[in-house]
């Protein structure tokens, strides 16, 4: 028998073959990226906005069930005081605080109202907050309806 020729690639062929794979490879890792700092960016966007949802029902049961909302605006402190409880918002520079809890987003106190008018200390029943640093256009407001109650406790009656 005589030895045939067996067919193969040539070195210049595998060559070829190995660089095209190498760069669709890359391409593969650079689209995986691509898609990583996406599902990132939608994520950290979810945790934020869940993380408000939450802040704001939060405000509106507060702001609800106490009976005397004041807002100190040098300070940027919201408190509410009832009977049985005393629950205190402070809002800082990079944080929001609910009495000892950190909210890790930046809300700001916008406007405070009283019976209809603009505030900007004492005691309040509508308060609007901005959280534009967060959320692109998201912003919070929050009311009460003062009861007969809350008229007669304040120092100069009805």
């Amino acid at each position: 028998m005589a030895a045939g020729k067996l067919k193969s690639f040539t070195l210049s062929e595998l060559i070829v073959v190995m660089i095209i794979t190498a760069i669709v490879v890359g391409m593969a890792f650079s689209v995986l990226r691509i898609v990583q700092k996406q599902i990132h960016a939608i994520q950290t966007n979810f945790e934020k906005s869940s993380t408000l949802a939450l802040f704001e029902q939060k405000l509106w049961q507060d702001f609800n069930e106490q009976h005397t909302v004041i807002y100190e605006n040098d300070k940027q402190i919201l408190t509410m005081i009832s009977e049985i409880d005393t629950i205190t918002y402070s809002f800082q520079e990079k944080f929001s605080m609910r009495n000892l809890d950190t909210i890790k987003l930046k809300i700001t106190p916008n406007e405070v109202f009283f019976g209809g008018k603009k505030i900007s200390s004492g005691p309040i029943d509508a308060l609007s907050l901005f959280a534009e640093t967060e959320l692109p256009g998201y912003q919070i407001f929050v009311s009460k309806k003062n009861d007969l109650t809350f008229f007669m406790n304040q120092e100069d009656g009805l």
